[in-house]
């Protein structure tokens, strides 16, 4: 584990393992070792893992957008060490997508549980997009009014395994800290605009995908799985039964068989 200095910018970066490439991308509110007990579940592999700009170690510059940021950070990671299969969890799972979208030819596969790019459904599925921002409201209305533990009760009622309220005391530091930054990352994931951008490039990219949600999960999370898919054709979709949104994390054993499957396939291997 290390701190690197990548852009200009301080970046939380944890390489493990020897062999075939996997960069692991984690969701907001955590840290690069979150995916911890998913990586412990895949074949040896070389492992890259960083924190999420503001997340960990890593700083997080406000007059950047978030999430082009993270993108930033994972181009120059695989430009230093060459292509990899990338595996994304929830807004880190965006951050894999855009990564492709931008640079493919640093993506050997994609493997995305639960991205949360709602802003696809706004021209694909505008009923699903305006449940959504009804469903988002308690969370919206409080983070407006930066109201951070009403926000963080809020957002982890809808998307976490675990009630802010049962946190030991350091973690709830630590989304309190971290929880503005979903505010931050609205511009890219929810507004119309962006979702159209991406799905018009979508048909483009041809490298292997494989988008993997939880039986449990909000609806939201499948219909922008079914838009995916939609959009292009050739993706897989794979399901994680009794599994939730923090499916890599609660259901690791479960969700690694399944990305295990699916890399192997992506190159060659079965």
């Amino acid at each position: 584990m290390s701190i690197e200095i990548i852009n200009n910018r301080q970046v939380g970066v944890s390489r493990m393992g020897s062999g075939t490439p996997m960069l692991m991308l984690h969701c907001a509110l955590a840290h690069r070792a979150a995916l911890a007990p998913l990586m412990s579940q895949l074949p040896p592999r070389s492992f890259t893992a960083f924190d999420l700009p503001g997340h960990g170690e890593s700083a997080f510059d406000s007059a950047v957008d978030i999430q082009a940021q993270a993108v930033e950070t994972a181009i120059s990671l695989l430009e230093a060490s060459g292509p990899s299969d990338v595996f994304g969890h929830s807004f880190g799972a965006t951050v894999a997508l855009k990564l492709a979208l931008e640079r493919p030819d640093l993506v050997c596969s994609l493997c995305l549980y639960e991205p949360v790019y709602f802003a696809i459904l706004a021209c694909s599925n505008p009923a699903a997009y305006q449940d959504e921002v009804h469903a988002a409201s308690a969370f919206s209305s409080a983070a407006l009014a930066q109201d951070w533990p009403e926000a963080a009760r809020a957002f982890l009622a809808r998307w976490s395994a675990e009630h802010f309220e049962a946190l030991p005391p350091k973690q709830k530091a630590y989304i309190l800290k971290t929880i503005p930054l979903i505010l931050a990352s609205e511009a890219s994931i929810i507004a119309p605009e962006r979702g159209e951008a991406l799905l018009d490039t979508l048909g483009a990219l041809t490298l292997p995908m494989c988008v993997i949600t939880g039986e449990n999960s909000p609806p939201v999370v499948h219909e922008i799985a079914a838009t995916l898919a939609e959009y292009r054709p050739n993706a897989i979709q794979k399901h994680v039964e009794n599994a939730a949104h923090m499916g890599p994390i609660t259901h690791a054993k479960d969700v690694a068989k399944l990305v295990t499957e699916f890399v192997g396939r992506a190159n060659g291997n079965s």
